[in-house]
């Protein structure tokens, strides 16, 4: 439900693009895809290349599905590394790739050095495997033949269609070290990142969120820790956090791993079953802890799918069950409640969504929590499409609680934009200004994810402000 920036890093084949995703992946731990990966164009006959050259080189006939697929997958989830690094030839010169990317990397190496790259980086593998040398050198010969026949146009196509659109552009010819501590540099000016690895502010973890969070940290992938803060009668609660993790990171069989992980947290039976039922259709996995007077496990199953086919083009309008949770008692199995989130069809778009919200409860409109949510929404509207602002609303079991959420990652807003909102929510829930100040003060520049409100457990208003999702990396099974 919340895309993710698109760091494109596009150069000739040998210019380094290789190396300095690799360098950055190991700097920020985030996800990346390659285009060669998914490319057909070097399985065809030199002909038909030749052919499409002589059309016009027109980089839309390269038809890319799986790599768009594969994109929006990683673009749209609630595991939000800080970004996804994309490895491509053609920049924003390919339609279908190029509209999802934010900020464009080129590498500038010359050609004659890019191919001596390419040929050097060949031959080292077939040194190291003296049964590859014949094939190298069958390549080798065939490889530059097509090199002057064809290949060095396209060179040239390449860089006047794609290095134009450049956000950054760095000098190839210097070692991988330095273009990568540029493209670093680079980065955290354009888009306001602090260098080393990005932690939501927070208070330290309490003993019983270490032991939820655990068993997540000894898988050995990255994953997403959000932090949240829940306002109401007096008091703040920065005690909460939220572990994201997609399923296929719990191994080659997620339900037996998804199944022991819960069980050492006290997951009843029966909510174990129903929640491992539904873990086939489900794409992430989040782990939520809530300290305070009595500490809260919750676990969730996110549906990422169904909201991409209900914001399909064209698709019918319906309600969704997009998380599906589970939440109890840390140590009281027999408290174990079910929550569904639900998005509802008639809640897309601003006015939809002040519609829901004023008739959430009888006194709705009366709610702190719901007048703060209506403020988000309208600052929200104008940085980003309206279909990206998410409603969920919130049913409990066993519980009095009627509550929504309000997903805005889409606009990119820093918690900051929103501080005459939580002055006001201070008021309402008599804390002192002062205490917001210093909240704001710690947690203003990172970006607001979303807001919770409404009736809660206890039959009281209260409003939770997410924020700071960012990747974190296991410490393995080894």
């Amino acid at each position: 439900m919340t895309p993710v920036p698109v760091i494109a890093v596009s150069g000739h084949p040998g210019s380094g693009k290789t190396s300095l995703i690799a360098a950055l992946q190991a700097e920020l731990g985030v996800p990346s895809i390659h285009y060669d990966d998914y490319e057909t164009v070097t399985s065809q006959p030199p002909e038909q290349v030749v052919k499409w050259i002589e059309r016009g080189s027109d980089y839309d006939e390269i038809m890319l599905e799986p790599l768009v697929r594969r994109l929006d997958q990683l673009v749209t989830t609630t595991v939000r590394p800080r970004c996804v690094l994309f490895d491509t030839p053609f920049g924003r010169a390919h339609r279908r790739t190029g509209a999802v990317i934010d900020t464009l990397i080129w590498i500038d190496t010359p050609p004659d050095i890019a191919l001596a790259r390419k040929i050097a980086a060949s031959a080292g593998r077939a040194k190291t495997d003296p049964a590859e040398a014949v094939a190298f050198t069958t390549w080798l010969e065939a490889y530059l033949a097509h090199y002057t026949d064809f290949i060095a146009g396209t060179y040239d196509v390449q860089r006047e269609r794609v290095r134009p659109g450049a956000d950054i552009v760095l000098d190839g010819r210097a070692p991988p070290e330095t273009v990568a501590a540029e493209a670093l540099s680079a980065l955290s000016r354009r888009l306001g990142w602090r260098l080393g690895p990005q932690e939501p502010d927070g208070p330290p973890i309490a003993p019983l969120g270490k032991a939820m969070l655990a068993p997540i940290e000894e898988l050995d992938c990255p994953f997403g820790l959000e932090r949240s803060v829940k306002l109401g009668d007096g008091a703040i609660n920065e005690d909460r956090f939220l572990a994201i993790v997609h399923k296929n990171s719990l191994g080659a069989d997620p339900v037996a791993a998804f199944a022991q992980i819960t069980r050492k947290l006290g997951l009843p039976e029966p909510m174990l079953h129903m929640l491992c039922g539904q873990l086939a259709e489900a794409e992430i996995v989040g782990f939520g802890y809530e300290g305070g007077a009595g500490a809260i496990y919750k676990i969730y199953l996110e549906f990422s799918e169904r909201v991409r086919r209900g914001l399909a083009p064209g698709a019918p309008a319906r309600a969704e069950v997009v998380f599906l949770a589970v939440k109890w008692r840390a140590g009281d199995p027999g408290s174990a409640a079910v929550s569904r989130y639900v998005w509802p069809a008639a809640g897309r778009g601003p006015a939809a969504i002040a519609a829901r919200l004023a008739g959430l409860a009888p006194q709705a409109a009366g709610l702190a929590s719901v007048r703060a949510a209506l403020e988000v929404v309208e600052a929200a509207r104008g940085h980003c499409p309206p279909d990206r602002i998410f409603l969920v609303e919130v049913d409990e079991e066993q519980s009095p609680r009627r509550s929504f959420d309000i997903n805005v990652y889409s606009a990119k807003l820093p918690v900051r934009a929103l501080a005459p909102v939580l002055a006001r929510l201070g008021a309402a829930y008599a804390i002192a200004p002062a205490r917001i100040e210093e909240l704001l003060s710690r947690i203003g520049p990172l970006q607001l994810g979303h807001l919770s409100g409404g009736i809660g457990r206890g039959g009281r208003d209260f409003a939770t402000l997410y924020f700071g999702a960012a990747a974190r990396k296991g410490k393995g099974r080894g």
